[in-house]
């Protein structure tokens, strides 16, 4: 199967020859949890960046969409250079490959400060209207499609099985959750914004962020992305960081605490399952068994919101801890 998603090395060089490049080295730098695949393009002193997408699998038109939309409204997101459609291929500016996970490991000391970095680039997307722009809502619907996966691929992974009666109340009790949150989620959501997905990129002295992986982007919740950001599969975000940089977001967007908080604790919890259930996936079905080193971090972010959060989950923490703890 992942033949399928392999760089076709001779329609990419026809690519970049059509677009008057010569004498450049191709090398892979990083795949993702989809089908797309990065490679950087070595030409003299200069680097740029190949994004390959499969046609057959994803579509690259809302990647191009966001990203014009992005460096329209003043963030830095990579410079489109040349589009290839049929074949999948995106030609975009190098942001060099120092990301926050990156420049973290290093500089430990410096969390809070590249944090606040990302919260402004939340406050100053919460700014602008969503009427802007083009996007599906991240709807009731969709939030429970993705909680799905937790049943469809996590308790397969985990030899867990469970009846049709539970798994109708499963999705009685989301609904019910869901209707709680506020009704007017009319933020743009970029929904992976995490330290992977920030680039730390010096322009004449200043360090900026710039934003990758946002092709998936809908109209959601305001907590959305904030919660993303602080609840990171991939690496532990200090406590203190934590409460500072939520503090300091709900101040900076002038929000009513208490609504917030209710959405930031249902979507925490609707996140971590969905991921859950997204890394079974990847190692299951597209041979990706890394993403289980993961699943100890997200799994704990599920108890810790269920046993140690205000909010009240009646029935939903009951059944999802029955059934995790039935292995």
């Amino acid at each position: 199967m992942n033949k399928n998603f392999e760089l076709d090395k001779n329609l990419a060089i026809s690519f970049l020859q059509k677009n008057n490049y010569h004498n450049f080295t191709i090398k892979k730098i990083a795949g993702d949890a989809s089908f797309r695949s990065y490679y950087r393009i070595n030409i003299k002193n200069n680097s740029l960046i190949l994004m390959h997408t499969p046609p057959k699998f994803e579509d690259i038109k809302p990647f191009i969409n966001i990203d014009r939309f992005l460096i329209k409204n003043g963030f830095l997101a990579p410079e489109i250079i040349a589009i290839d459609k049929k074949n999948g291929f995106i030609l975009l500016k190098d942001f060099g490959d120092i990301s926050f996970t990156k420049y973290l490991q290093k500089n430990p000391d410096r969390e809070l400060e590249l944090y606040q970095m990302a919260c402004e680039e939340l406050t100053k997307l919460a700014k602008i209207s969503p009427n802007k722009i083009r996007l599906n809502q991240y709807n009731n619907a969709i939030l429970f499609k993705e909680v799905m996966l937790f049943i469809e691929w996590y308790l397969p992974y985990k030899n867990i099985t469970i009846s049709l009666e539970q798994r109708q109340l499963y999705k009685k009790l989301w609904f019910k959750q869901f209707d709680m949150m506020q009704q007017n989620r009319q933020h743009i959501v970029l929904r992976d914004y995490h330290a992977d997905n920030l680039m730390l990129v010096n322009i004449a002295g200043n360090n900026n962020v710039g934003l990758l992986d946002f092709q998936d982007a809908l109209i959601g919740s305001n907590a959305y992305d904030i919660l993303s950001l602080l609840e990171d599969a991939r690496r532990d975000v200090d406590p203190q960081t934590v409460i500072k940089i939520l503090n300091y977001y709900i101040k900076s967007n002038n929000i009513d605490e208490s609504k917030f908080i209710k959405d930031y604790n249902i979507i925490s919890l609707q996140r971590n399952i969905k991921i859950i259930g997204i890394f079974a996936r990847l190692a299951i079905r597209d041979n990706k068994p890394q993403y289980l080193q993961l699943l100890p971090r997200v799994e704990k972010y599920i108890l810790n919101r269920l046993e140690s959060c205000d909010h009240d989950f009646g029935k939903l923490k009951d059944l999802i801890l029955q059934i995790i703890n039935k292995n």
